[in-house]
């Protein structure tokens, strides 16, 4: 993907952020980011973007890598949504999107309502070529796929300034 331009974060800095800042983030998995994250913290109009490689095979270097635990346990609210992602029923902080093989993208239940309409307009799109049948399996992928331009859409329309 790697459509939004990211910023690069050490664990110091890390540890000064608040989770209720955070209005998106996404888990690893086996698709594309298999050893990444993306965060977005929001703090008035304006959306910063961090972008953490080598959470899951890092080398050890403590005073400027981030690991899977670091961020795990700086934003708990987002670890509990990913522990109940497939709880139907669960009602946390953000709203949970699976996006195929093991990827997943929390949005913040505050803004979710607003950006599921940029998201699902892309999606649609995105399925538009395939078969009726195809379209519920090949989902999850389009998520995956779309998601950032989604935010970009809903960044402009909303005033959020990138950065």
């Amino acid at each position: 993907m790697d459509i939004l331009e990211t910023n690069k974060i050490v664990k110091s800095e890390l540890e000064k952020l608040k989770e209720d800042d955070l209005i998106f983030i996404t888990n690893p998995g086996r698709m594309g980011d298999e050893d990444e994250i993306t965060f977005i913290i929001k703090r008035e109009n304006e959306l910063t973007v961090y972008e953490v490689d080598g959470i899951l095979y890092r080398k050890k270097n403590k005073k400027t890598d981030i690991s899977l635990d670091d961020v795990l346990k700086q934003f708990p609210k987002w670890h509990d949504t990913w522990k109940n992602s497939n709880d139907k029923g669960y009602k946390g902080k953000y709203k949970y999107l699976y996006m195929g093989f093991g990827n997943g993208l929390s949005v913040d239940n505050c803004i979710y309502s607003e950006f599921k309409n940029y998201l699902n307009e892309l999606v649609e799109d995105y399925l538009k070529n395939n078969n009726n049948s195809e379209k519920e399996s090949l989902k999850y992928a389009a998520i995956y796929n779309v998601w950032e331009n989604a935010l970009i859409s809903y960044s402009k329309e909303k005033g959020f300034f990138l950065k």
